[in-house]
């Protein structure tokens, strides 16, 4: 077999058993890497018949299990990234994957949104605490979590339930309560996409906590100067706890509240597998292809 006839390099999109296809936006970013010559293949995380380290690169999209199976999951990161490149890195996937980061973010002076952490089988008061904080609505959830898995909103006359619910999810994994911000009924959430360090596009999003009939689920949004500062000031943080830099991370969702004229506070920032809504910016697949290639293939 000449060059000429060599087989194109293959990506693997990592996916999970439930929906081992490509999501909607997942084929536009696809078709982005084949118009490209990529051929580009999707498998589930934890299919044992795959040979992930035939690929020229594995990047982890819709791998919407993570969360209950974590330690597999985590070992399953390490297999493939020492076998072949896997994006996002393997130490910022770890680092990411438990939301205790946001601990070590509001250490590096990024404002984040009130946590409170408790540890598996520890005990903590929810009305005690949220008196302590001045808080009314909280938040309840696990501190491993992905697409609001377990996540309620308790009033301030439901901080009995509110117990209620945290004692059940201590019984059995780490747990975190947070303020219900105002904000986030009024405007929702601001999510900054970023390819490689570079600011890609931006969508407001309806939160999970606020009725389905107050604002759209997401649509395309404008980012303010300061809003596009704060999110790579996360990202620079966040990269440089475990080592990397911004440009080393193939994609990046920072997702804020806007609390004020050119405020903000973070609420996640989602560096595992974060949907990258290209179906509200479809130039933006072209965005994450390049991007791609550039880590990946070594195109320039």
């Amino acid at each position: 077999m000449t060059s000429d006839d060599a087989e194109p390099p293959q990506i693997l999109f990592a996916t999970y058993a439930a929906r081992p296809e490509l999501t909607e936006d997942d084929a536009l970013f696809a078709r982005a890497l084949e118009s490209r010559g990529v051929r580009v293949g999707a498998a589930s995380w934890d299919d044992p018949a795959v040979a992930w380290d035939s690929a020229a690169a594995v990047v982890i999209r819709s791998t919407w299990d993570y969360h209950l199976r974590l330690g597999e999951f985590l070992r399953w990161v390490d297999r493939v990234a020492a076998a072949t490149k896997l994006h996002n890195d393997a130490r910022i996937v770890r680092w990411n994957s438990h939301k205790r980061y946001l601990d070590e973010l509001a250490k590096r002076e990024i404002r984040v949104i009130d946590t409170v952490f408790a540890d598996a089988g520890s005990r903590l008061d929810v009305a005690l605490m949220a008196r302590a904080h001045g808080w009314s609505d909280v938040v309840v959830k696990p501190s491993v979590s992905a697409s609001a898995h377990e996540t309620r909103r308790f009033a301030a006359d439901e901080h009995e339930e509110a117990q209620a619910h945290l004692e059940r999810l201590l019984a059995t994994r780490d747990v975190m309560v947070q303020p219900y911000l105002t904000a986030l009924a009024e405007r929702g959430e601001l999510s900054l996409l970023y390819a490689r360090g570079r600011f890609s596009h931006a969508v407001r999003r309806r939160s999970a906590l606020v009725d389905a009939g107050s604002m759209p689920k997401s649509a395309t949004a404008p980012a303010s100067d300061a809003a596009r500062r704060f999110a790579y000031r996360v990202l620079s943080a966040a990269t440089d706890a475990v080592g990397l830099r911004p440009n080393d991370l193939l994609y990046a969702r920072v997702d804020l509240a806007e609390t004020g004229a050119d405020s903000h506070q973070l609420l996640e920032l989602e560096l595992v597998e974060p949907s990258l809504f290209l179906l509200h910016a479809p130039d933006a697949a072209e965005h994450f292809a390049e991007a791609l290639a550039s880590l990946a293939l070594g195109a320039r």
